[in-house]
């Protein structure tokens, strides 16, 4: 790790002049109030069945994202065997992105209070009882029905892995791991969004019609909201090998869930019989009055913003990608391909961001300003490809809708991190519930714009293009402080008073 004492002295006379988050929302028990807090001989325990804890915990957000895209990625068939619109597979995004904001102040406080273990019970009932559902019937009727409330239900249970990847590795990881932790989780989720770009076409085909070819390709300036214009459906089509497709993929994402289940009843406590770090063992800022101090916080404020807004919308923009490019000479299969290398970029960039981020904890800014000159960058590229202003091929779409996914998704366990530390003392849960639930309202807010009548797809792009550089400017004028990791590096830069004795920062426990 980079040494961090000029930093720590630079922010003094900043933390002076910014009123301290513990004067907005006292805290139970506050670190300058309680000098024993930071007593070097606590006991401090790093626990090798973290990394179970942490691989249950991304195996259901990877399968909360899965089935959150089951639709997007198979929208053509999913079309012709239910008779659907593109407003029927934005709704269904938005079904989850309205239940997960419905219900995430009420978990955020069943985290704070009960711990992880019956949170993570919850969302895995809550998931197989969304899977099962969609199981019942392939009727375009009721299925449109059951699949609308599977969708809300699954939104709901992924308020725990989708909020909880800070809380679970400031409870079972060291300090120099956090970061890395908070990323494993994130990227299973979006490595989620990846396998649904693959799952889903793979197992459902496609309908046997046939579509334009960039020469053949609409103007841009014509609306794709009546699907005939991009797609010709053959005069008489059998579409049973796409129905039972369909029932394919439900039975297994339905199997992959009950496995979930029964991994979390077997074990998956709530937090670990020692502490791995000095803040872990403290209490947080009373629930209420965390939530208000988050309100108010006006650096925590900056951040929720420059992250919600760009991420929500991409999230969702590359969930109806095939919707977007649909008119250009690209398939289903091609656009899921696109979403899917999209995504796993973002992940393995995420993965990388994080472990840097760890070495190099108070230049988590820099790391967030880096990613996001990139991504405004690729974004640009990308709109301008998609309305045709630079040569259009198949190759370029790719490597900048790749580029996008990279630096944006890239950023996301940065921001996460740099939310705790901004709010703390509030607990992790509560401040990633806020990030989170503001997330799901712009992708809401975006999914919902596709249902206006002949509102096409070209907006789409703009939008997506104006709220990556909208994040810019909000982390210029970020002040980033540390306050959690000056307390957790305290004891792992300096020398315990019995110097025989291992540093207990460095305790390795089964």
């Amino acid at each position: 790790m980079a040494d961090t004492k000029p930093h720590l002295k630079s922010q003094t006379s900043e933390e002076t002049k910014e009123s301290d988050l513990s004067k907005d929302t006292p805290s139970k028990s506050s670190p300058k109030e309680d000098s024993s807090l930071l007593d070097p001989t606590r006991e401090i325990k790093s626990y090798k069945r973290r990394w179970y804890v942490l691989g249950v915990f991304a195996y259901a957000a990877l399968l909360q994202a899965v089935v959150w895209n089951t639709f997007g990625p198979i929208a053509q068939s999913a079309k012709a065997v239910f008779g659907w619109t593109d407003a029927n597979i934005a709704l269904f995004y938005n079904g989850g992105n309205i239940g997960y904001m419905f219900f995430m102040i009420p978990v955020a406080w069943l985290m704070d209070v009960k711990g992880l273990r019956t949170s993570m019970l919850a969302c895995a009932v809550l998931m197989v009882v969304a899977t099962s559902i969609r199981c019942i019937t392939t009727k375009p009727e009721p299925a449109t029905w059951l699949i609308n409330i599977a969708a809300v239900v699954n939104g709901v249970a992924g308020t725990v892995p989708f909020a909880g990847p800070a809380l679970l590795s400031a409870t079972w990881f060291p300090p120099k791991q956090r970061a890395t932790a908070t990323a494993v989780s994130t990227v299973f989720f979006y490595l989620g969004m990846s396998i649904g770009f693959i799952i889903g076409p793979l197992l459902v085909p496609e309908p046997g019609g046939s579509f334009l070819s960039v020469d053949q390709m609409i103007p841009l300036n014509t609306s794709l909201q009546n699907d005939e214009a991009a797609y010709i459906h053959p005069s008489a089509t059998d579409i049973t090998a796409e129905r039972d497709g369909i029932m394919k993929l439900m039975y297994v994402e339905c199997a992959a869930c009950v496995l979930l289940l029964l991994l979390v009843v077997v074990y998956f406590p709530a937090k670990p019989p020692s502490p791995p770090s000095l803040t872990a063992s403290m209490e947080r800022t009373n629930y209420l009055q965390g939530l208000k101090g988050l309100c108010t916080h006006r650096r925590f404020l900056l951040i929720l913003v420059a992250y919600s807004v760009p991420a929500g919308v991409y999230n969702v923009f590359v969930a109806v990608l095939d919707v977007n490019l649909n008119g250009l000479g690209i398939t289903q299969n091609h656009a899921g391909w696109i979403g899917f290398y999209a995504t796993i970029g973002g992940c393995f960039a995420a993965l990388i961001m994080s472990r840097i981020a760890d070495l190099l904890v108070y230049h988590m800014k820099c790391l967030l300003l880096i990613l996001f000159l990139l991504a405004a960058a690729s974004t640009v590229w990308f709109v301008l490809l998609r309305l045709s202003y630079l040569p259009f091929t198949m190759l370029y779409i790719y490597t900048s809708s790749i580029l996008v996914g990279v630096f944006i998704n890239g950023s996301i366990p940065l921001f996460y991190e740099l939310g705790c530390e901004a709010s703390y003392p509030i607990a992790e849960g509560v401040t990633a519930g806020m990030l989170t639930l503001m997330y799901n309202l712009a992708g809401i807010i975006f999914l919902s714009a596709l249902m206006i009548p002949n509102i096409g797809v070209i907006w789409m792009n703009w939008c997506l293009l104006g709220t990556v550089i909208f994040a810019i400017p909000l982390l210029l004028v970020f002040r980033a402080h540390y306050p959690r990791t000056n307390i957790d590096t305290k004891d792992i830069r300096e020398p315990l008073p019995n110097s025989n004795e291992p540093k207990t920062g460095s305790t390795e426990a089964r």
